[in-house]
């Protein structure tokens, strides 16, 4: 069956994924299972379970999961007013939360197209030739992909630091 295959190959790196960017098990185990639900979903979708595509999807699908389940967990955090506690003062803390919050409306506003391959290959830490593979383009369109982004990106962040 196409879903336990996804399941036997992809579990581990859904996994890893989701605890690399939520940064707690229990969440990262919660972040899988809803990826799982939605590939159980759209499993039509998927061709071959063993494909670079299907493995691309698995991620993709987990990524974005976790990056919701952060956006929820600070819009819960500012509306219950909670106060973090760490060594910084109040007004770093409020720094570090701004360059944040404005690196991820920066990455947030890139095409997917670009999204997908920093993706790969900043936080995966693949190759240009292996995220290519799994994106199914060339080698020279994914470093083409990863030049725009950055160009992007600080385009974005020259705007913000004008406003």
């Amino acid at each position: 069956m196409k879903f336990d295959r996804l399941y036997k190959n992809y579990k581990r790196l859904m996994f890893g994924i989701a605890y690399d960017i939520l940064k707690n098990e229990q969440d990262a185990e919660d972040a899988v299972q809803e990826a799982f639900i939605r590939l159980a979903d759209n499993i039509d979708k998927i061709a071959d379970a063993d494909s670079p595509q299907a493995r691309n999807f698995s991620v993709v699908v987990t990524r974005n999961i976790c990056f919701n389940m952060l956006k929820k967990r600070h819009i819960e955090m500012d509306i219950d007013d909670e106060v973090v506690c760490s060594d910084n003062s109040a007004e770093d803390d409020f720094l570090a939360a701004q360059g944040v919050e404005t690196l991820e409306r920066a990455l947030e506003s890139l095409p997917e197209k670009y999204r997908d391959i920093l993706y790969l290959t900043v936080y995966e830490e693949l190759s240009l030739r292996e995220a290519a593979k799994l994106l199914g383009i060339t080698y020279e369109n994914a470093k083409s992909r990863v030049k725009r982004a950055r160009k992007k990106i600080s385009d974005f962040l020259k705007e913000v630091s004008y406003e």
